[in-house]
């Protein structure tokens, strides 16, 4: 991401003066982590849509899937490049999503002592387009540059929120119930905020966004088949050009740039499960060619694909 220049970052200096909110987080956070081995990262919790986060160092930059979700950074920091741009956060800051994208991300600050913490929700569309309906949320016009990743400062109300729900955690008999009414109140504080269009239009989706949202669909669940746009454009009921434009508008890359990082981050799933070799993976994604599979692999991860698979299971052996 070095050749990309870097935005200001959204830190927490820039959210309020009163930090007693965020400490409270912290503190509550590394408190759900006493006991647990620094080698697991990711902590379930009694809600399946709940995940706590902790990193206890810098990361080299990954590449995946990023669902729609919204992470609040309770310490350390983060770099993410989505399409062309780069997004930088930390503490008080989150990231939301409103449409599944390939991105690139790495942790940026993180040490043993204070490492990088996070508290992700997934977010259901299904679950937020009926909650904007059944409150009769005000939804903005609609605009074809509404980007679908966007990293916002939290409002103290919202990390409020996010702090009861792990208060929720120690209360099993409440749990069940008093956590969807305070993941409606975290989801009326995103889709409100000034950022709030980046969830409302694509969780919702307008006519524009709908028809987006639905190609996506689309090429994550035919990743290894042929691309033909026209084909695509008549499946959403728009025509090439305007598929074109709107999707990348949205989502800062064309569908087949989007097809083409679902397939090789599928290859690098299967590739690193061991067993495949680099040509039958390339087939098995939807490549034609294992050399232009392995070219684009290797521009895509900076190694060669079974090297690039070697080695992450050695860093998932290490402990």
């Amino acid at each position: 991401m070095n050749n990309i220049s870097n935005p200001k970052p959204c830190l927490a200096m820039t959210i309020s003066s009163d930090h007693n909110i965020l400490a409270q987080l912290r503190n509550e956070m590394v408190l759900r982590f006493v006991g647990v081995p620094e080698g697991d990262h990711d902590m379930a919790t009694g809600l399946s849509w709940l995940t706590l986060v902790r990193r206890p160092s810098p990361t080299a930059a990954g590449r995946g899937i990023l669902q729609p979700s919204v992470c609040l950074i309770v310490q350390g920091e983060k770099e993410m490049l989505v399409g062309r741009r780069v997004l930088r956060y930390g503490p008080g800051c989150y990231v939301q999503a409103g449409v599944a994208m390939p991105v690139s991300g790495r942790i940026l600050e993180a040490t043993a002592s204070a490492p990088y913490l996070g508290i992700r929700i997934d977010l259901d569309p299904k679950e937020v387009a009926a909650f904007i309906l059944d409150m009769q949320l005000p939804v903005a016009p609609e605009r074809e540059d509404v980007p679908v990743v966007t990293v916002e400062p939290a409002a103290d109300a919202l990390m409020e929120a996010f702090l009861r729900l792990l208060h929720l955690l120690d209360r099993p008999r409440d749990l069940s119930v008093l956590s969807r009414l305070v993941k409606q109140e975290i989801m009326y504080h995103l889709i409100t905020a000034p950022g709030g269009l980046t969830l409302s239009r694509g969780l919702l989706g307008g006519q524009r966004e709908h028809a987006v949202s639905r190609a996506i669909s689309w090429i994550r669940e035919h990743y290894d088949q042929p691309l033909k746009i026209s084909d695509l454009a008549d499946t959403v009921h728009l025509s090439a050009s305007v598929l074109h434009r709107r999707f990348k508008a949205a989502t800062v890359m064309s569908p087949l740039q989007y097809q083409k990082q679902v397939r090789l981050l599928e290859a690098r799933k299967l590739l690193m499960s061991g067993g495949l070799e680099a040509a039958s993976v390339a087939f098995q994604v939807g490549y034609e060619s294992p050399s232009q599979f392995s070219r684009e692999y290797r521009r895509l991860f900076g190694a060669p694909p079974l090297q690039d698979a070697q080695q992450l299971r050695g860093q998932a052996a290490e402990p």
